[in-house]
């Protein structure tokens, strides 16, 4: 995003310097955030990335709420 590349109009070129950096960027391709615009240049594909942020958000607060719940009820169980 600090470079502007939102579109395929202003799409730059990339690469990774690490492995780790090569598998979060394949991840992202993968999940559609980051879009190949041809000649090795590539965009971030804003909606996508915001919808898999809010994806995320939602999937850690039900998971939170779970283990929430879980400690009331184990917590309460083993009230003397």
């Amino acid at each position: 995003m600090a470079n502007h590349a939102l579109s395929p109009e202003d799409a730059i070129a990339f690469s990774t310097t690490t492995d780790a950096d090569e598998k979060i960027f394949a991840r992202m391709i993968r999940t559609g955030m980051i879009r190949h615009a041809g000649r090795n240049r590539y965009y971030l594909d804003l909606e996508t990335y915001h919808a898999q942020i809010n994806r995320r958000q939602r999937l850690n607060a039900v998971i939170t709420i779970i283990l929430a719940v879980t400690v009331a009820l184990l917590a309460t169980m083993f009230y003397v």
